[in-house]
């Protein structure tokens, strides 16, 4: 029989027990560990409390101990009787003077590591590793933003981000834990009681933001952490010690095109050789002296009790505040001490505002420079929101272009299931009336004055802002311009631009989709779905699809798809795990939105990667982080503006788009053609998806 602490009642500290309780011997595979130090983690009042559950009640709690191995099972090679190992994470039962734990999940203690030290870093070192380096890869000349700072990762992730040159900064409750903040690398560290974090980050960054949040405050500074972090920007959501933040609605994180994730060491430590790995560069850092472990407060097992009362108080620093944060609990009677040391739209995925693109080239015939006055042309002109019927032909004047702005007469305009959102007033346009579109090929009419590097003549393609492509001529700006190779076709170049660098991103950026990887992507037949397939399938990607008969199916099929499923036949998450050996996809690129969301979660390996990019079936819920965490899922919902900011950016991704095109990778399928007079049945054959590959309207 050996003392331990016993819950048979969730509760508040006053639940945990001081018990006798019997320790078997060890079997195969196993031995027998008796605790020298114990660590005391926030995860472990959540088991408590109920947040999490427990297999069973009663249980011993705890996931975290170092100590002397005193038995091993039958046939046990490689560990011994007098070993120094610690483990963190399962089984549950650290709360003990003596347990039984899987061989596989224990490590070598090195003997310059105090087994207190051990105790108090393992679960919180390897929890900072996998979020620096794995959730985030930090790198020099990021800025990130640590709450909690003073906590325990919270001082590990300070001292090992500066070590990894980025510039910190830190949050924390009062100015003895500032100080401590900024011994443990803290660049600049924000009491939080005392001021705004969003606005100090804000000053701190000069309004640019952070590239990464790590927060395991949760509730109280969740929207906070969001709007701290620049375009692209991950939201680490490692804890909750104030609560479960609210559940996320996709425009939350499509506002900046960012990445959300709530991780677990559990699904970063799967392997022997992962779990070996993380905790050998811990421990390494420890001894080369990268990392100082605070072990602020220890107490005996016995008063378990009191220990929980502290940390939830938050009396406690270093070792001991908020989630995954420690104290030492000594397993031996020896008496106690203690020593303190805004609510916005659901972006598009292809545009948002600001954003604007043209691609140019040289074309052989040329028109005559436009005339003084201005001239009326004909256009889709919309003049109240609802159905199809509200796209009217009409009259429109066409003026002269302004400094930095060229007229371009359209020969193809590319029609994308954004002019549906705006029509509908799912997206909200500038103005009322307005002319729809926002992606065409033509020729250039006329320039502003002093424009270079433009001239009449030019055939270009544009895609974004400004919306107006449903017209015969339009004015458009010239300073985001690329060359386009003279071999792409206008209609194809109208059908291509927006829905190949749609592809480019999320192939590239979003998810870097490499050989070996297996990507589910929805809309297979539709024009982004059929560049996806077909680019996935050149990098090498095992492609499934689903469709919704039988005819997009073969489309599919040609375009790159190994496995089609049609999904009015058969359950695609049945069929995904069917096809993955129930080891699911690495990402899911998903136009759908509502009607496949949560199915899209359930196809995913665990750490994979869910990239909502549209929502012809309506906005998904808001997302609980519970969703995300059972697998440390990515998720974001990203726009194309974010992705092609600078001028490089819009040079690099079109090059490629237009690459694969000529190299033949890359097949653009211009399915269905209208007069841009009829765009309004080009809408409803859309809309009640009479079409497949690409659409594009013919002034």
């Amino acid at each position: 029989m050996v003392k331990a602490i016993r819950v048979h009642e969730l509760g508040g500290p006053e639940v945990l027990k001081w018990e006798d309780v019997e320790v078997g011997e060890p079997k195969e595979g196993e031995v027998r560990v008796k605790n020298k130090a114990i660590g005391l983690n926030f995860v472990d009042v959540y088991f408590r409390k109920g947040v999490y559950k427990a297999a069973t009640v009663p249980y011993t709690p705890g996931v975290e101990a170092c100590g002397v191995v005193t038995a091993v099972g039958p046939g046990l090679t490689g560990r011994q009787v007098g070993d120094l190992v610690a483990y963190a994470g399962q089984p549950m039962g650290s709360y003990a003077e003596e347990q039984i734990l899987p061989a596989n999940r224990i490590v070598p203690v090195p003997p310059s590591i105090d087994p207190t030290v051990a105790a108090s870093l393992l679960l919180k070192g390897m929890t900072a590793q996998f979020l620096l380096r794995s959730c985030f890869k930090v790198e020099p000349g990021h800025t990130v933003l640590v709450h909690a700072a003073a906590g325990g990762v919270g001082s590990l992730l300070c001292q090992w981000a500066n070590a990894l040159g980025a510039t910190v900064i830190g949050t924390v409750s009062t100015k003895e834990k500032a100080a401590q903040a900024k011994e443990d690398g803290c660049h600049h560290a924000i009491i939080y009681k005392e001021e705004d974090f969003v606005a100090r980050v804000k000053e701190i960054t000069s309004d640019n933001g952070v590239e990464v949040v790590y927060d395991s405050v949760g509730k109280d500074t969740f929207e906070g952490s969001l709007a701290c972090l620049k375009t692209r920007g991950y939201m680490v959501s490692f804890g909750q010690s104030s609560g479960a933040p609210d559940p996320v609605p996709l425009s939350t994180i499509a506002v900046k095109s960012l990445f959300l994730t709530r991780p677990r060491l559990f699904n970063y430590a799967v392997t022997r050789d992962e779990l070996l790995g993380m905790a050998g560069e811990v421990i390494g850092n420890v001894q080369s002296g990268v990392l100082r472990v605070r072990v602020n407060h220890t107490y005996a097992l016995s008063q378990a009790a009191q220990a929980h009362e502290d940390l939830e108080n938050r009396k406690t620093s270093g070792s001991s505040s908020r989630d995954f944060a420690k104290l030492a609990i000594k397993t031996r009677k020896t008496g106690c001490t203690r020593s303190s040391g805004a609510k916005v739209r659901d972006d598009h995925p292809h545009w948002s505002a600001g954003t604007r693109c043209m691609f140019v080239v040289r074309a052989l015939a040329t028109e005559s420079a436009s005339p003084a006055a201005a001239k009326m042309v004909k256009a889709i002109r919309v003049h109240e929101l609802g159905g199809p019927e509200v796209l009217k032909w009409e009259d429109v004047e066409v003026g002269e272009p302004k400094e930095g702005e060229v007229r371009v007469k359209n020969k193809a305009i590319g029609l994308n299931f954004i002019d549906v959102y705006f029509r509908k007033g799912v997206y909200k346009a500038a103005t009322v009336p307005y002319t729809p579109g926002v992606e065409a090929c033509g020729v250039v009419t006329a320039v502003g004055p002093g424009l270079t590097g433009r001239q009449v003549g030019d055939l270009v393609a544009y895609a974004g802002q400004p919306m107006g492509s449903y017209a015969e001529e339009q004015i458009l700006p010239a300073n985001r311009v690329v060359p386009v190779p003279p071999s792409i076709d206008p209609t194809v170049a109208a059908s291509l631009l927006l829905k190949g660098m749609t592809a480019q991103f999320l192939l590239r950026s979003c998810f870097k989709v490499e050989p070996g990887h297996t990507v589910l992507v929805h809309a297979a037949a539709g024009g982004v779905g059929s560049l996806l397939c077909q680019w996935a399938n050149s990098l090498g990607a095992t492609v499934i699809g689903t469709v919704s008969t039988k005819e997009k199916a073969a489309q599919a099929k040609e375009d790159g798809c190994h496995h089609v499923i049609i999904y009015k036949e058969e359950d695609f998450v049945a069929r995904v795990k069917e096809i993955t050996s129930d080891n699911g996809v690495e990402v899911v690129y998903d136009s759908v939105g509502k009607d496949t969301f949560e199915g899209s979660l359930a196809c995913l390996k665990t750490r994979g990667y869910m990239v909502s990019f549209g929502q012809s079936s309506g906005a998904p819920d808001p997302v609980p982080l519970s969703a995300i965490a059972v697998k440390s899922l990515f998720l974001t919902r990203p726009s194309l503006f974010h992705y092609a900011v600078t001028r490089d950016e819009l040079l690099e991704m079109a090059g490629e788009v237009f690459g694969n095109v000529q190299s033949g990778a890359l097949r653009v399928r211009v399915n269905h053609t209208y007069p841009l007079s009829q765009a309004a049945r080009a809408h409803e054959d859309l809309e009640n998806r009479k079409t497949s590959g690409s659409v594009v309207l013919i002034p």
